[in-house]
């Protein structure tokens, strides 16, 4: 390899370790990923869908306020599974990506959660979102 093959290659591992950790010092300041990012995994995971030919889910969750998603974040942490993820859909919509989960079981996972935080969840409006089908455009 040569002088000018291998400095490239280097600033290039040095580029995407840069990203990588600027990317997670942002999601555990937050919580959560930022708009970008989560539109970036949803991106990526659209095409893994394709690709393999499975689905997957994601619940919106409409926010007033920016201190209420700080909680909702902190409850739902702990009741995803280790492969999904939580960021903002949009300026005023928590995402959660539900991975290999069909509508029907984003819906329960949905009102399961409800059902242990009546007062809690009440004051939100969910919309659940299904790739390939019932997918809304971002």
């Amino acid at each position: 390899m040569n002088k000018l093959a291998a400095k490239t290659k280097f600033l290039n591992l040095r580029r995407f370790t840069n990203l990588f950790a600027r990317s997670e010092m942002q999601c555990s300041i937050a919580g959560f990923y930022s708009q970008d990012e989560f539109q970036a995994i949803l991106t990526r995971e659209k095409a893994r869908a394709d690709r393999n030919g499975h689905g997957f889910s994601l619940v919106a969750i409409e926010v007033s306020r920016k201190e209420d998603a700080s909680s909702l974040v902190k409850y739902f942490q702990n009741k995803i599974r280790s492969s999904d993820e939580i960021g903002w859909f949009d300026h005023n919509t928590l995402g959660i990506l539900l991975y290999n989960t069909s509508a029907n079981g984003a819906w329960q996972f949905v009102n399961k959660n409800r059902k242990r935080q009546d007062d809690f969840f009440s004051m939100y409006k969910y919309s659940v979102y299904s790739y390939p089908n019932e997918w809304c455009v971002f």
